[in-house]
């Protein structure tokens, strides 16, 4: 539970302004969590094609990349939070479109990709920059410890709520119930974005430093670590819930499933925000990497049930182990360099240029598998290996800085 300011501080204390950001977070998490993955069932339901999920993806993390740029640009001229007002409202009005325009949206991918992927960059710039914003130090991994619980809470019980509402109410009427829902959880956290407070100072976005930091040796192998790991994660998220109702046909499965492999991710969250010891830190981002790596390496030999139950559940269990440290690893690196506050949502600009360059030509394989081979079953075994080569290079460039952990 959030705790409360009293006389004697603690570490873990939360501002007013943080509480009512982690708010908006949750309510976006729960949004999010109902629709996100069953937006990309409903495009393979429709199309019977895993190459217009992936053309989806594709176009949303191309025009993600400029849209977080000039989001950050923006809020250094107006307001931090602006980016989050702007990105809310485009989210608003994707799922409206897909409400609206039912079983046609499958014909319009891109324009619903570029709305999806400029209101996301918007979105999260201004999250990331408000995270280091309204966190510190002292109290930043158990930030990550809440905002993790509450993410996999609302991505343990979204997806079941939403997979059986589908079963409930057969054709489109599911998936217009569930999208309906997410538009206003996101209407809500919208008009909360109110109650944040306003930034007074006004700057110029700093080309310059934001290009000049890549010559500092730790960034730049943290960059390296941000694309590698997203040249992984990027395909893995959505790939995985599609081949689970590949293999299962049905809703309310891919609802138990999401439920009770995000179950395992609450309890883990948990545990390590609240007694993960500091000295172990090391060691979790090593072990989480490591098995979530041979978990994949499965998923190279057979794609079943089982094999995606085992996949599932060691990534409830990892993704935190690895999550809370690294994201306090990384916020970390960004106020080092920011120049207190100076240059931050430069910082954050340069981190989500590192991830776009691994989520972009990652999809984009995925898309081409699909889209040029008669039998991508056959593929998609190599590019799963090299999905888990990638992602294990980020330990070489994570292991010098061990010691800020």
């Amino acid at each position: 539970m959030l705790l409360v300011k009293n006389k004697t501080e603690s570490p873990s204390l939360l501002s007013n302004s943080t509480k009512i950001f982690l708010i908006i977070l949750c309510l976006n998490g729960i949004a999010n969590s109902l629709s996100n993955i069953f937006v990309n069932i409903f495009l393979y339901k429709v199309s019977q094609n895993l190459y217009e999920v992936a053309l989806f993806n594709f176009v949303s993390y191309v025009v993600w990349m400029p849209t977080f740029l000039y989001a950050g640009i923006l809020s250094k001229k107006i307001n931090r939070k602006i980016s989050i007002v702007i990105g809310s409202i485009l989210q608003l009005v994707f799922y409206l479109c897909i409400i609206l325009f039912g079983k046609a949206s499958v014909d319009m991918v891109i324009p619903l990709g570029i709305i999806f992927g400029v209101g996301s960059g918007f979105y999260w710039l201004s999250v990331n920059v408000l995270t280091v914003d309204y966190t510190n130090n002292n109290n930043r991994d158990w930030f990550n410890a809440l905002n993790g619980i509450f993410h996999s809470i609302s991505q343990m019980i979204g997806p079941l709520a939403a997979g059986w509402i589908v079963v409930m109410f057969p054709g489109f009427m599911g998936y217009k119930t569930i999208f309906t829902l997410s538009f206003l959880f996101f209407l809500a956290s919208m008009l909360l974005t109110f109650f944040l407070p306003n930034t007074k100072e006004k700057n110029v976005f700093d080309y310059k430093s934001m290009f000049r930091m890549y010559g500092n040796k730790e960034w730049r192998y943290m960059a390296y670590v941000f694309s590698s790991l997203a040249f992984r994660d990027g395909v893995l998220s959505f790939i995985i819930w599609i081949w689970v109702y590949m293999v299962t046909k049905s809703e309310g499965l891919l609802g138990n499933y999401a439920f009770i492999t995000t179950a395992f991710s609450v309890i883990t969250f948990y545990i390590i925000g609240r007694f993960g010891r500091q000295e172990r830190k090391w060691n979790f981002i090593v072990w989480a990497s490591l098995l979530l790596s041979l978990s994949i390496f499965l998923l190279v030999f057979h794609i079943n049930y089982i094999t995606l139950l085992v996949y599932g559940l060691t990534s409830a269990v990892c993704t935190p182990l690895f999550q809370i440290p690294f994201n306090t690893l990384s916020l970390n690196s960004i106020s080092k360099f920011d120049e207190n506050g100076k240059l931050r949502i430069e910082m954050v600009v340069s981190r989500e240029l590192a991830l776009s360059v691994g989520r972009i030509p990652s999809v984009g394989c995925v898309m081409l598998i699909y889209f040029l081979n008669d039998n991508p079953a056959a593929v998609i075994p190599y590019f799963m290996a090299l999905l888990i080569l990638i992602g294990l290079s980020s330990l070489y460039f994570l292991r010098e800085y061990k010691h800020t952990l």
